[in-house]
């Protein structure tokens, strides 16, 4: 066969085959080699390249040369293609060669129990072993760039189908296939040769084949998307049946104050829920508007105004009004980075301001369109804000609004701030220390638990400056389907606090106390954090 092919083979791919034919006692660090040594390029394998291939099929796959003990093929790679969750069957050793920029993962099975070890992006050019215990996946998460692979798969004596006898894990169905061919996502029965019911898999592991089955199907159906197992399998990808198993996880990988014991597993977990995102955003053409909390929301509310209304902020407005302002009655108020208005909603209702009192601003539309439902509010930024047009009783700025500023501007807000407020009027908020990261948990969840958000925070020093970046995941389980919302990476600026102090003191020209936000124990001004790393401004303009 290679004499009659060796017009169309490359000296590379020659050379592969001569080293396979002489070589004996082959294992996968033995091919990993002689497909270094051979020094394939992309170019060298055009002739077999398939891309462009029948939707059906997960990639194009085409052989180049077969031997009795060993087969070399092409695999080509169009943007979103993915092979199934896999083994490669009758295979004793091979070896994979990457010409793009490809996304590799492998598993573990264990008592009929899949779960994935890792997932990771392949360099081009990368080789990667493949024994006879190996269980994969390959694919192309690229939108717009294909990639082709060499492949090349043996066994120790003649075998009539060397990747024959391979096993699909089909986690929509919950079963093994076993195929001779290509490992397709939602192959027809007549590929399948026989099926074993009963495995299981953890909750990302799970979702990510639903989503990658869901990508396969939405491409088999085109247009429209009018195809029931098309429906199915999105319905499936998105169901709020899973929220059980999720939590169940949650618990084994977190402690009781909701921080992360197990990084592999959370970069894993969330690595999935993007993918989920995407997905979701694109079947459904919202494309993100440039606002990340259009989703988040309708969510905010459960999962952290709620919570921290409860927790903290109640308690220390009620502070304010019995040890400031008694009488909240006739004073006006403007909130700046309102939110949803709802610790607005609690002061009108509870501490006895007024609504015609009570104005909100927050750069985000999405937040306002919730906020408008409670209180007056549109958009707008502190540092436009004219004093001329108004002054008001009280500035209030909840949930650590202030550290969102561009930090370069932070100063300057305060300073706005003080201007828009009547002399003698006041300013009430909250902020968090530089070393909040020992409270923040990686996971927050509303009261009854189905709103949960992923955090994954870390310290980030920029320009002499300390910020607290989180990447932040939120999923809804309320509806009728599951809605993820990756609302992507939000930075947090953490100055000192004598430098609020400072900040408050120059700008208001009157005292300044700063309060633990939970005791509301006083904090010294030689102090450089707070028990609960949450603390307040009282701020009096003179």
């Amino acid at each position: 066969m290679i004499e009659s092919q060796e017009a169309k083979i490359s000296s590379s791919v020659l050379r592969i085959i001569s080293a396979l034919q002489e070589a004996e006692n082959l294992n996968v660090n033995a091919i990993t080699r002689i497909l270094m040594d051979a020094n394939v390029k992309a170019e060298d394998l055009l002739e077999w390249q398939m891309f462009n291939h029948s939707p059906e099929d997960s990639y194009g796959r085409k052989l180049i040369y077969q031997a009795d003990h060993f087969e070399i093929l092409t695999m080509s790679w169009d943007p979103g293609d993915f092979s199934t969750i896999h083994d490669h069957g009758n295979t004793k050793w091979g070896a994979v060669q990457i010409f793009g920029p490809a996304e590799h993962a492998t598993f573990r099975l264990e008592d009929d129990h899949l779960s994935t070890i890792a997932r990771w992006q392949v360099n081009t050019g990368d080789v990667l072993g493949v024994s006879h215990t190996l269980i994969h996946q390959m694919g192309n998460p690229h939108k717009d760039q294909s990639f082709i692979s060499l492949h090349v798969y043996g066994v120790d004596t003649k075998t009539e189908n060397i990747t024959g006898d391979s096993r699909i894990f089909d986690l929509d169905k919950n079963q093994i296939q076993r195929v001779d061919g290509g490992v397709f996502y939602a192959l027809p029965e007549s590929e399948i040769n026989a099926t074993e019911a009963g495995i299981t898999s953890d909750f990302h592991t799970s979702l990510r084949h639903m989503i990658e089955l869901s990508r396969r199907y939405l491409k088999m159906d085109g247009p429209g998307r009018n195809n029931q197992k098309t429906r199915d399998a999105l319905k499936k990808t998105f169901s709020t049946d899973q929220l059980p198993q999720l939590l169940s996880e949650l618990a084994t990988v977190t402690d009781a104050n909701g921080h992360v014991q197990n990084s592999i597993y959370w970069r894993k977990l969330n690595n999935d829920l993007r993918e989920a995102s995407i997905l979701q955003n694109e079947v459904k053409q919202e494309l993100n508007s440039g606002d990340n909390f259009h989703a988040y929301a309708k969510m905010y509310d459960g999962l952290i105004c709620q919570p921290m209304l409860d927790s903290f902020i109640a308690n220390y407005l009620s502070f304010f009004k019995e040890n400031f302002i008694s009488d909240l009655s006739n004073k006006t108020m403007i909130s700046l980075g309102v939110g949803t208005a709802l610790v607005e909603e609690y002061m009108i209702n509870h501490l006895g301001i007024q609504h015609k009192n009570l104005y909100g601003i927050d750069i985000s539309e999405s937040m306002v369109l919730e906020a408008r439902k409670r209180i007056q509010a549109d958009v707008g930024d502190v540092l436009t804000l004219d004093p001329d047009i108004r002054l008001w009783d009280i500035a209030y700025s909840g949930l650590n609004v202030f550290h969102y500023l561009d930090h370069t501007h932070l100063e300057d807000a305060i300073v706005k701030t003080a201007q828009i407020v009547k002399p003698g009027g006041w300013f009430l908020g909250d902020f968090i220390t530089p070393d909040h990261m020992r409270w923040y948990p990686n996971v927050v969840s509303s009261a009854n638990e189905d709103v949960v958000s992923l955090r994954t925070p870390k310290l980030i020093e920029e320009k002499g400056a300390i910020f607290q970046e989180s990447e932040i995941t939120n999923l809804d389980f309320s509806g009728d389907e599951l809605v993820v919302n990756y609302a992507g990476k939000h930075r947090r600026f953490l100055p000192p606090l004598h430098r609020i102090r400072q900040y408050f003191a120059n700008a208001f020209k009157g005292e300044v106390k700063l309060y633990d936000a939970y005791s509301m124990e006083l904090i010294p001004e030689t102090a450089d954090t707070c028990p609960s790393t949450r603390y307040i401004v009282v701020a009096q303009k003179s």
